[in-house]
Order: C-alpha cells, then sequence, then structure tokens
C-alpha cells in the first residue's frame, strides 16, 4: 500500500467543490453580517431622527413658554386677506386689526402667502423673529423683555438646520389629490394645502437624508408654481437668493420629513415623523397622537404630542 507524504495534501490545493463550498459559506457569512450592519444602520438612523424630533417638539415648547402662544396662534395667526398696512413711525398698522403683516410672509403674490404660512412644514417663526401688526394689544410679544420675561426669544432651533423646502399636493392630499377624514394617506389634517405646490419654506433640515415619498413616491424637483404632485424638494437657499444655481443649491435628498400638525386650531398640536419610508400615514382617527397603523405606511410613523 503506498503511503502519502506530509506534503501531498498541500501540493494537491482544493478541488472545485471544496471551492465552491467555501464561497457558499463565506457568502452566507457575508449576507449575516450585512443584514446586521443595515439593521444597526438603520435602529441609529432611526434614533438620531428622534432626537431630532424632540429638539424640534422642545423649540415649540419653548417658544409657547416664551409667549403664551404656538406658532399660529393669537398674535402669531397670519393677517387676513386684503389686510392694509400703514406706516406709524415705529411699525406698521392694520386694518382690519390682525397678527402677523402679511408682507413678512415669504411669498411675493398674496394669495400664496396663507398656505405658505400655514404649511405643517413651516417653521419660519421658530426661526425668525414675527413683524407684528403695532396696533395689536400683543404686539410687544414680537420681541423679548427681559424684565417680564415675556416675548419672542429665539431663534429657538439652530439656524444651521433650516433648510428651504417645497411640497406639492402628496404633502396633503392622497393619490387623487382629496383631503377630509374619508380620504387616503397621506391625509394629514393641514390646512388648506390640497391642490396647492408651495415654495421656499423654512423647514427643519436636520437627521439622515433620504428622499421624503408622496404616494406617487415623487419629489418636487420642478420649481413651477401650482403644478407638480410630489412631497418634498430641498434646497440650501431660497430660490430668489443672489447667486443661486439650482445644480449647486438644490438637494438629491434631505431629512426624512417632520411635520407639525394641529398648532392653529389646538387639534393635538403635535410632531409627525414620516418614518424610514418616508410615507405618511395619515391621522389617526381614534387618537392623534398614536401613529395611524391601519395605513401601510404608517407603521414607522411616530407621533409626539406636545401636550402629553
Amino acid at each position: 500500500m503506498a503511503l502519502s507524504k506530509a506534503g501531498d495534501l498541500r501540493d494537491r490545493g482544493f478541488t472545485l467543490v471544496e471551492l465552491l463550498v467555501v464561497c457558499g459559506i463565506l457568502a452566507a457569512l457575508a449576507y449575516t453580517a450585512w443584514g446586521g450592519y443595515v439593521g444597526i444602520q438603520e435602529g441609529a438612523e432611526d434614533d438620531i431622527a428622534r432626537a431630532e424630533m424632540q429638539r424640534l417638539a422642545d423649540g415649540l415648547k419653548r417658544f409657547r413658554a416664551d409667549t403664551g402662544y404656538y406658532p399660529g396662534q393669537g398674535p402669531f395667526a397670519l393677517a387676513a386677506p386684503g389686510t392694509t398696512e400703514t406706516a406709524n413711525g415705529s411699525g406698521f398698522d392694520c386694518t382690519p386689526l390682525g397678527g402677523i403683516l402679511r408682507s413678512w410672509a415669504a411669498p411675493n403674490i398674496d394669495a400664496d402667502r396663507d398656505p405658505w404660512f400655514s404649511s405643517p412644514a413651516n417653521l419660519a417663526l421658530l426661526f425668525t423673529a414675527p413683524a407684528l401688526c403695532a396696533n395689536h394689544p400683543l404686539a410687544h410679544l414680537s420681541r423679548w423683555n427681559p424684565d417680564t420675561r415675556r416675548g419672542w426669544h429665539g431663534p429657538y432651533l439652530d439656524v444651521a438646520s433650516r433648510k428651504w423646502v417645497d411640497h406639492g399636493t402628496d404633502f396633503n392630499a392622497d393619490a387623487a389629490n382629496n383631503t377630509g377624514p374619508g380620504a387616503n394617506p397621506p391625509y394629514g389634517a393641514g390646512d388648506p394645502l390640497a391642490g396647492t405646490k408651495i415654495l421656499d419654506i423654512p423647514a427643519f433640515g436636520a437627521g439622515p437624508r433620504y428622499r421624503a415619498a408622496g404616494p406617487g413616491g415623487t419629489v418636487c424637483n420642478g420649481q413651477a408654481l401650482g403644478t407638480g404632485s410630489c412631497m418634498l424638494g430641498w434646497r440650501e437657499i431660497p430660490r430668489e437668493t443672489v447667486g443661486y444655481d439650482a445644480a449647486k443649491h438644490e438637494l438629491p435628498a434631505h431629512a426624512r420629513p417632520f411635520a407639525v400638525f394641529g398648532l392653529a386650531n389646538n387639534d393635538y398640536p403635535r410632531v409627525v415623523y414620516f418614518g424610514r419610508d418616508g410615507q405618511y400615514g395619515g391621522r389617526n382617527a381614534s387618537d392623534p397622537c398614536l401613529p395611524n397603523v391601519a395605513a401601510s405606511t404608517g407603521d414607522d410613523d411616530v407621533v409626539l404630542c406636545l401636550a402629553r
């Protein structure tokens, strides 16, 4: 009987079958490791998003603690359409008496100012001091009074987190552009946004950078006012800024969206995080402070009620 030398096996190498078995084992290990990595990464991103969501909620609570109101309430509501602003030497009086000067709102066309101001993504009052009608009895709240410790004492969010966003009909209407309790997701009870594409909203652009998906999965990559069924489109500076360049300043993706619902009408004031899929499952009819898990896109939503 022939005996094998110690080096024979080493010299022979691996057969094709053995190599395939090893490759299969390595592939399985890599797949398992990658799945674990992705899960850890997604969990970390969700934790970051929740932390940013809490930061936004804290800013809104501090605004209310300083002024007595949430943005959009009381003196911090936008003056009515058709309001006349008359200089009085130290400001502008409003007729009829209003809250925030309509000229303070960003859009050049007056009819665009109401949907811009009431957008659930609009956090302008957390970044910029309001210009209240001077004849309003609470006009003093437009600035901080160190003696009474009342008034606007912002910014309530760091300005570096302010990004400019467009949103289209997908943001607050369903795929058929319907709104109201009978509409399909992503109806969010914002107001009055259905059918309107709104440009240059100062929003909270913090957290993991992902596209926000509407019912059709589209983003706002066209700048035509009033057209385009889409969710959100981000940019670093407003379009009317000197030196604005769409190729340079428009962001292909940004923070998973945070929206603020119910402030103006005290309908469960709440911050909503649209979750990892970027789609909003809609308002929970039985408890607005909970995600709408009945919708297929609501399972990963997070809702933070400010009064709880």
